[in-house]
């Protein structure tokens, strides 16, 4: 999942979409990335291969200055106190990522 976040996050870009604070987990069996959306955006979220944290969850910020491995750290900064990714966005640039890793055949069929 990480190569498919780290593709949305060029999307995202790529349509000029404002790209929140995204943490990046290396450690475990796969690499994680953590994007920071709006409170509220758990409640309704279901895109394939990501796993939403709502209430009740939490996520280890990194120290503001943590920007490269090891360990946990930024992969995007954080702007400003309140520079979150949007949702809407953010799932349509999951899913054109997740589209062009899976290839053409598996593309169609969605």
């Amino acid at each position: 999942m990480e190569l498919t976040g780290r593709r949305a996050i060029e999307l995202l870009r790529e349509d000029r979409a404002a790209v929140g604070p995204v943490i990046l987990d290396p450690g475990g069996p796969e690499p994680r990335l953590y994007f920071l959306v709006p409170p509220g955006t758990a409640a309704d979220w279901e895109e394939p291969g990501t796993v939403p944290l709502g209430q009740k969850c939490h996520v280890v910020v990194p120290p503001a200055g943590a920007t490269e491995p090891p360990g946990l750290h930024w992969h995007v900064l954080p702007r400003g106190p309140r520079s979150l990714t949007r949702p809407g966005p953010l799932r349509k640039a999951l899913g054109q990522a997740r589209r062009e890793r899976s290839g053409p055949a598996e593309a169609s069929d969605s």
